[in-house]
């Protein structure tokens, strides 16, 4: 890091705790000590300190917690890279996880222009995920309405080069539905102990916001936590900005306590595919539910720590060493 980064980091590092001094009554000084204390003792980043209140915690309990930089350490020792491509490519995640997959796909690259074609008239809606981005940048819907051969040659063209994966838009379980356009999805972050056992240790419904394609919390969608036993949810709302809501955004759905449909097939699908792949110990899988199923979107090697700390239950850091090193 050059000089120039360091000090420009320093000046946002700087302002947003001059923020947070004034929402606290401690001095701006007092903040820059303890955050520098909790980013050397317990590798914790600006936005933990701060979105994620560990400036409220005990060095015991931040003892507790997974950090940016802990579950870098977890992932490095237990997520074999050379099984990752199993969910980092969406053609090799689709093929290894297929039975928990039931709509239809195809890559482009190496299909034919019949081939394109076909999948159009089957499916009419369709899904266009580039196989290189992540956080879902680039996913966008498209609806084939009629339109003329050239135009439909020209997306082929376009997706081949892309090297796109185009998926069949699925109708969600109208039960998972908040006033916005874009499937819904529950993220589960599974770890497979050494006994080759899957455990979910934690599940979020990520509720897209508006008319976004995509409900990544990353990308304006707003997080939920649901409770593992009963699928109801059991948190307030927040989004990546920090902003917390009882109320789901645009709409007049109260979220607490809601009750997600087909709970427990969500879990143990979630349990079986992080069996499949246990060289793999960490996962955040992307799960959609359907009217009359529940099937895996994707699954993420490196889970988000934020979605394990930033909302409801915490302590994770603790709960997963449990598992890792029974007693």
């Amino acid at each position: 890091m050059n000089f120039s980064i360091a000090f420009n980091y320093f000046k946002r590092i700087w302002r947003e705790l001059s923020q947070l001094s004034e929402k606290t009554g401690y001095s701006r000084f007092y903040h820059l000590c303890d955050y520098l204390s909790a980013f050397v003792r317990h590798g914790a980043h600006i936005r933990q300190y701060i979105i994620g209140e560990f400036w409220r915690l005990s060095n015991a309990e931040r003892s507790r917690r997974l950090t940016f930089y802990r579950m870098m350490r977890l992932e490095k020792k237990y997520n074999n890279r050379q099984y990752t491509h199993y969910l980092n490519s969406k053609k090799d995640f689709n093929e290894y996880f297929s039975e928990f997959i039931r709509r239809g796909w195809m890559c482009v690259k190496g299909a034919t222009y019949s081939d394109f074609k076909g999948f159009l008239d089957k499916y009419t809606s369709i899904i266009i995920k580039p196989l290189n981005d992540k956080q879902g940048n680039g996913i966008r819907k498209f609806t084939y309405s009629g339109q003329d051969e050239a135009e439909l040659h020209q997306l082929f063209d376009e997706l081949s080069a892309q090297d796109a994966l185009i998926e069949e838009c699925l109708s969600q379980h109208p039960d998972m539905v908040f006033g916005n356009t874009c499937l819904n999805t529950i993220r589960a972050m599974s770890l497979c102990g050494p006994d080759g056992k899957g455990h979910v240790m934690k599940a979020i419904l990520r509720a897209g916001v508006g008319d976004t394609v995509v409900d990544n919390y990353a990308r304006g969608g707003s997080i939920y936590e649901v409770d593992l036993k009963t699928g109801v949810v059991t948190s307030y709302g927040k989004s990546k900005a920090g902003d917390v809501h009882l109320v789901h955004p645009k709409t007049d759905i109260v979220m607490l306590g809601y009750k997600i449909p087909m709970w427990n097939q969500v879990i143990e699908i979630c349990e079986r595919a992080s069996e499949k792949l246990p060289q793999v110990a960490f996962v955040g899988w992307d799960v959609a539910i359907t009217q009359d199923s529940v099937q895996l979107i994707e699954g993420n090697c490196s889970a988000d720590y934020e979605l394990y700390e930033y909302l409801g239950n915490t302590g994770f850091y603790e709960k997963i060493k449990a598992i890792l090193n029974p007693k």
